[in-house]
């Protein structure tokens, strides 16, 4: 489905993610190869405490894949602590996501963040945006769950496009990522949102092999 859904993704404007975790643990460094070939940004769960409703990446992972050539890395830090887990992550990542329901002091986890990665966004699913205190973070963009963090199964929640809607209000890039599919691709490009993170659906079939 790669070339349907890319061309899709193209013709509305929406530029496309793939999530590694979608594949076997031994298909995903092709996978990431085969994305960023095709323009594609690769997403890589970090998955940990009370998110971990499935196995993410792990660091070492992480470590591979940055080191994949012309790869356009997004780290998506599902984590009880960011802090703790910055000082292992590797440096000259594209962007961090940092899963920000219920953190506090966002503004202190961003500039840390920035000395591994390019841009920082802030993903947000349970935590309404608030307009100052994104402008206070100094985040680069958002990421709108449309499933809860961590947990397989769940179809794309789309009465959540509002809250992309609101979020581009105040001006920043934003972002969908859970049940991305070729159906509700268009919907969600209408919302305002110009990234997308995919799983199954961007995958060649070989891949999850």
């Amino acid at each position: 489905m790669m070339p349907t859904l890319s061309a899709h993704a193209a013709a509305v404007g929406v530029t496309l993610a793939g999530s590694v975790i979608a594949v076997p643990l031994v298909r995903r460094t092709d996978l990431a190869r085969s994305l960023a070939a095709a323009g594609h940004w690769v997403h890589a769960d970090r998955i940990e405490g009370s998110y971990r409703g499935q196995a993410g990446v792990s660091v070492e992972e992480v470590h591979d894949l940055a080191g994949i050539p012309g790869i356009r890395l997004d780290v998506h830090l599902m984590v009880d602590d960011p802090s703790a887990e910055l000082p292992g992550l590797p440096g000259g990542i594209s962007r961090i996501s940092l899963q920000c329901d219920g953190l506090g002091d966002l503004a202190e986890l961003v500039h840390r963040s920035r000395t591994h990665a390019d841009e920082v966004w802030l993903a947000v699913h349970h935590d309404a945006v608030d307009a100052s205190r994104l402008g206070q973070s100094g985040a680069d963009g958002v990421l709108v769950l449309l499933t809860p963090p961590g947990q397989p199964g769940h179809r794309a929640d789309l009465d959540r496009l509002s809250l992309v809607q609101a979020t581009c209000a105040h001006g920043l890039p934003v972002g969908v990522d859970g049940g991305v599919t070729h159906a509700n691709l268009a919907q969600i490009s209408a919302s305002g949102a110009r990234y997308a993170v995919v799983g199954r659906a961007i995958t060649p079939a070989s891949a999850n092999r």
